[in-house]
């Protein structure tokens, strides 16, 4: 499937004009033995592309694989086998409406997952789920140096997992089947974001960010977060971009059916911290490094209100762009 899919975005890419083509991964690896059996590794190959010539219609497609290899970690046979997951994202854009100085540039498209799933382990898996994602990207310029703007996305989600994980009322326990569910909601927005451009080389942002999931006969959660960056184009080639995400609020309500969990209604803080930096290299007018890493922290808390070891991760993100 890999190699499909490569080969599929390389052809579309050298068939159109403006065209981009990354190859790259991400790392996740956790600081802490208690966690390490999330350790996940992720390479991907992305594409974006003008199918015609002198249209500002932009296709852009991606590709990534899951591979959870901190799993040959866990103490046991049954709790070593990886939740493998094969991801592809497809969106369209090119419209953008201006009014003044305010512009409104849509785009629309959907991330699809699946996941390998054991049978044997009544663990949480899911086992497919399809997001349809709307972002509104709106920006307001003040004036030649501020400017607003909103980004982010909503997404009405569509997901089939095993019965085990979701009991609704029609549940048997040791049945493990799956079961559709059609009412899942998420979204992520920078509900206000300033952006203030010191000169063309130095941008400072700053942005509310509203993070929100609706799992149906699951969970709930709503996160406020402030996110603060700064730009920096360092030289011709060079250019970087450290960033801190703080959280104000992040509640998680569980709204398990109450027949099969104790813990139905209850709710538990889940606050986290990230810092770090992007960075981007021309190496030559053609091909562009491109890398991100970032520390985070996360707390760790029970419905009951018991606490354990803080989650801590560094994610390291390396990718190399070719340019048509």
């Amino acid at each position: 499937m890999q190699k499909k899919v490569l080969a599929l975005l390389v052809i579309l890419s050298t068939n159109a004009y403006a065209a981009t083509v990354d190859l790259g991964f991400e790392n996740e690896v956790y600081t802490s033995d208690e966690y390490r059996t999330s350790d996940v590794f992720m390479p991907y190959v992305a594409t974006s592309f003008n199918p015609i010539n002198d249209s500002k219609l932009n296709i852009s497609m991606k590709y990534m694989y899951q591979d959870q290899y901190g799993r040959k970690h866990a103490d046991t046979e049954k709790d070593r086998f990886k939740t493998d997951r094969d991801r592809f994202e497809f969106f369209v854009k090119g419209y953008t409406w201006k009014n003044g100085d305010f512009s409104f540039s849509p785009s629309i498209g959907f991330r699809y997952e699946d996941w390998k799933t054991n049978y044997e382990n009544t663990g949480r898996q899911d086992s497919r789920k399809f997001e349809l994602r709307l972002l509104p990207n709106m920006n307001y310029k003040i004036n030649d140096q501020v400017s607003l703007y909103l980004s982010g996305f909503v997404a009405p989600v569509f997901v089939q997992t095993k019965q085990e994980s979701r009991k609704d009322s029609g549940f048997v326990k040791g049945q493990l089947g799956t079961n559709n569910y059609n009412n899942d909601y998420f979204q992520e927005l920078n509900l206000l974001g300033v952006r203030y451009k010191i000169n063309d080389n130095n941008t400072v942002w700053s942005s509310i960010y509203n993070e929100r999931k609706y799992s149906q006969y699951a969970s709930k959660y709503d996160r406020w977060q402030l996110r603060l960056g700064y730009d920096v184009k360092a030289t011709s080639d060079l250019s970087f971009s450290p960033f801190i995400r703080y959280d104000l609020s992040y509640k998680e309500e569980n709204i398990e059916n109450s027949n099969f969990s104790k813990d139905s209604g209850k709710t538990r803080s889940k606050d986290e911290v990230r810092i770090g930096s992007s960075a981007s290299y021309e190496i030559v007018p053609s091909i562009r490094l491109l890398g991100e890493v970032y520390w985070q922290t996360a707390k760790v808390e029970s419905y009951s209100g018991v606490s354990s070891e803080d989650k801590n991760r560094m994610f390291y993100k390396l990718a190399i762009r070719k340019t048509f």
